[in-house]
């Protein structure tokens, strides 16, 4: 080899050398990118008698995605995917490092979430098969879930254990009471999930629904991924003692059924992805402000005449559920899809109903866009009225919903099922703060001064116009409904009326509205301030209509003052469950104590709601 021959083996040498260590030194010191990974373990949706479908959610579009099911693991059934449309972060998300450390969203931002549903074919009633879930993620990694099992829907006389739960809202002891629900019941003991609205805080905020990083996101804590850091300070005995536990959750509807109903938390307002998530929540208008709108520029923005894009149009600007309904499959053969379903579950036939309203302050401050008046500097600006607590979806008589209602209460189904239950998120009859005023469309009261300038906008809620009470029960007590299971205040009460219907609300998971009862707590959120209000209207203590709580059969978790029973519970320490079992027809309420980590899980209350 000649000099310029070997020199220039030597340069092309050292030149692959000085540019080889660069990617070597990149190679040592760049983090693999973090394995693609279910963004939810799978969970279970409208059992037939020979199926059931599977829902899982990924952060990719991803391809194969399959569940594997039968006794030897060797069935497959294929699962349809689509993208989630409105799911979103914003500057107030609590995802990643959010909030505590950065933002990693600084204004609002649509998330791309898609959602894998599969229906398991071929089962038996009354046998339980072993499944799990597989998704081929977009860089080919094959990601695969645990192990569950599932149950095509359960057979008449087959005895179930029902979970009654509503409000999760990612609220701080939600985690642990779902513990407690598995640590009580084991592992795939509970049959179905009733489950009275409520179930996040915001609905299209993804993180509230998949990873909050507070750890109490929604399908995290009903699948036992949940991670809450809960902080409790115990005085007793003149000691303090400051306990911090973790909470996980529990593993419910990898096996159970989840049937949830629409709560005022599972309602957008008007869509305007230029303000952020929350701002948009509260923002709702009535239907028919919408459509009065629309009517104004319908040359304008629907030039053409197109139904879908009228539609289209008065949803993006009153109200929608849509993600709460893209997420569940529930039955949708009514006229209003799933928004409200009914259908025979083993010996239950049950009713979901949209039975919610929009939630205002109660505040008269002249600033208050609120429940009784509008804000002062809106005055002449209708656009930024809220109209008060409207209802969302009515249920008077004559209206769509009462009259699907009333066709399924006369079905041979219903009438000849052992049990009737109506799940829905405001009830009739209530002692929280929730209840008042009374569940009645806005009465819209103008005030002007002597020269005919407006002056204010108030709303009356007549008690005698209480559409659950005046138009609802009537229909409920006549069809032989044996409980009613609601929501919306937070705590655990239950009563039974006149007719023998029992009614319960079980939410106590935190963020408590009280328990207003006559020498325990009045209601300071009331207009009787203000002496134009009708004071007749509005409670100051228990039910608008006098209905009374029952004491616990076994015992109060919450006394008086005095030390007499309390017939509720509304600690932010102690949180409560039920379950129904529909062999005895007992529903079984339980608490624990937060304060207490490793306590006993206490049965405080047992009722029959077929009677004595």
């Amino acid at each position: 080899m000649n000099k310029v021959s070997a020199r220039f083996v030597i340069l092309m040498a050292l030149l692959i050398a000085v540019v080889a260590l660069p990617v070597i030194a990149q190679e040592a010191t760049e983090e693999a990118p973090p394995a693609p990974t279910l963004l939810t373990d799978p969970f279970l949706q409208l059992p037939a008698e020979d199926s059931v479908r599977v829902v899982w959610f990924t952060e990719w579009e991803g391809s194969g995605h399959t569940v594997t099911y039968g006794e030897a693991l060797d069935q497959t059934a294929e699962a349809e995917t689509i993208k989630l449309s409105r799911t979103a972060e914003d500057e107030s998300s609590r995802v990643g490092e959010q909030i505590e450390n950065g933002q990693v969203y600084t204004r609002y931002t649509p998330r791309d979430i898609w959602r894998h549903e599969a229906t398991v074919t071929g089962l038996t009633q009354g046998e339980r098969v072993p499944y799990f879930v597989t998704s081929i993620a977009d860089d080919s990694t094959e990601v695969t879930s645990a192990e569950y099992t599932l149950a095509p829907l359960p057979a008449p006389g087959e005895p179930l254990q029902i979970l009654l739960t509503s409000d999760h809202q990612s609220m701080p002891m939600t985690p642990t009471n779902l513990q407690m629900v598995a640590q009580q019941f084991g592992e795939g003991e509970i049959d179905a999930v009733f489950l009275a609205g409520d179930l996040v805080n915001i609905p299209d905020r993804a993180s509230e629904w998949f990873d909050d990083n507070r750890g109490r996101a929604f399908f995290p804590s009903l699948q036992g991924r949940a991670s809450n850091v809960l902080e409790r300070t115990l005085e007793e005995n003149g000691v303090t003692t400051l306990t911090t536990t973790t909470y996980i959750g529990g593993a419910i509807i990898q096996h159970a059924p989840l049937f949830p109903v629409v709560g005022n938390h599972e309602v957008m307002g008007r869509y305007n992805p230029g303000e952020p998530i929350g701002y948009q929540y509260n923002d709702p208008r009535p239907r028919a402000v919408a459509e009065a709108r629309y009517e104004e520029i319908a040359d304008l923005v629907n030039p053409n005449g197109d139904e879908a894009i009228r539609e289209q149009w008065i949803a993006d600007n009153s109200f929608n559920s849509i993600t709460y309904e893209e997420i569940f499959t529930l039955p949708d053969d009514g006229p209003a899809g799933e928004q409200y379903w009914a259908m025979q579950f083993g010996d239950v036939y049950v009713i979901g109903l949209y039975s919610t309203r929009i939630w205002r302050s109660p505040s008269l401050d002249l600033n208050t866009r609120g429940k009784y008046r509008e804000a002062q500097r809106h005055l002449n600006q209708p656009d930024q009225w809220g109209w008060g607590d409207f209802i969302f979806e009515d249920l008077a008589v004559g209206s769509q919903q009462y009259e699907w209602l009333q066709g399924v209460l006369e079905s041979e189904e219903f009438q000849n099922a052992p049990y009737k239950m109506v799940v829905m998120h405001q009830m009739p009859h209530g002692v929280g703060d929730n209840y008042n005023p009374v569940f009645a469309h806005p009465v819209q009261v103008l005030d002007y001064d002597d020269a005919g300038n407006l002056v204010g906008v108030r709303y009356e809620y007549p008690i005698d116009e209480d559409i659950l009470v005046r138009d609802l029960m009537p229909l409920l007590d006549e069809a032989g409904v044996n409980l009613i299971h609601g929501g919306h205040s937070h705590l655990w009460f239950r009563m039974q009326n006149e007719a023998g219907v029992n009614l319960i609300e079980t939410s106590n998971v935190g963020n408590n509205y009280g328990c207003y009862l006559e020498g325990y707590r009045e209601r300071g959120n009331t207009p009787l301030a203000d002496d134009r209000y009708n004071a007749a209207d509005y409670a100051l203590f228990g039910d608008a209509h006098g209905l009374e709580p029952i004491q616990p059969s076994i015992m109060a978790p919450q006394t008086y003052e005095d030390g007499s029973p309390l017939p509720c519970v509304n600690s932010n320490d102690l949180t409560v469950f039920s379950v129904f079992d529909t062999g005895t027809g007992i529903v079984s309420s339980y608490f624990y104590d937060t304060r207490r980590p490793g306590s006993e899980i206490t049965l405080f209350d047992e009722f029959s709601i077929v009677g004595e």
